[in-house]
């Protein structure tokens, strides 16, 4: 989608993960179908079970893996 990509989130079968172009690092590109990349929680709603994410290198401004 033209605003991010839709991702499956392990561990969790039921969860509906959203990367959003604008959560992206400054010049950062969307993952390719098919490639595991680290991200953190930027927000959720329990009723639907849909998260936001964001990716780990624009964790706290600095590059820096999830953990």
């Amino acid at each position: 989608m033209p605003f991010g990509v839709f991702v499956e989130i392990e561990g969790q079968p039921d969860a509906l993960g959203l990367l959003e172009t604008t959560a992206l690092s400054r010049g950062g590109e969307l993952p390719a179908l098919g490639v595991c990349f680290e991200a953190v929680v930027a927000d959720h709603t329990v009723h639907n079970w849909q998260v936001r994410l964001r990716s780990a290198d624009v964790e706290g401004g600095a590059e820096r893996p999830a953990g």
